[in-house]
């Protein structure tokens, strides 16, 4: 008996760490997706312009979710480049819609 209480007292954290795994996995899975965008707006406005129109239909998010249109504005994740960076975003758009 006692054993029985002492395999069931083991089992049961495995069990809560088993099943909270996967939310630990998809929330590393955005925390990445996010820094590959970062990485694309760090490395230039044309390359992140073309990433953002490249992977718009598989994950649906805009130039605006990582370069804010306005200072101040919600951002899905901070990247943390400058405001020069965001305004090339923005003049880069510009062109690519003429």
């Amino acid at each position: 008996m006692k054993a029985l209480i002492v395999a069931l007292a083991l089992a049961v954290p495995a069990t809560a760490v088993a099943q909270s795994t996967p939310a630990r996995a998809d929330m590393s899975f955005h925390v990445r997706l996010y820094e590959r965008y970062c990485d694309k707006l760090r490395e230039s406005a044309t390359a992140y312009v073309q990433f953002v129109r490249a992977k718009q239909t598989i994950y649906g998010y805009t130039y605006s979710d990582f370069a804010p249109n306005n200072p101040g504005d919600a951002v899905r994740y901070d990247c943390k480049v400058p405001a020069e960076r965001v305004a090339a975003v923005h003049r880069e758009l510009r062109v690519a819609s003429r």
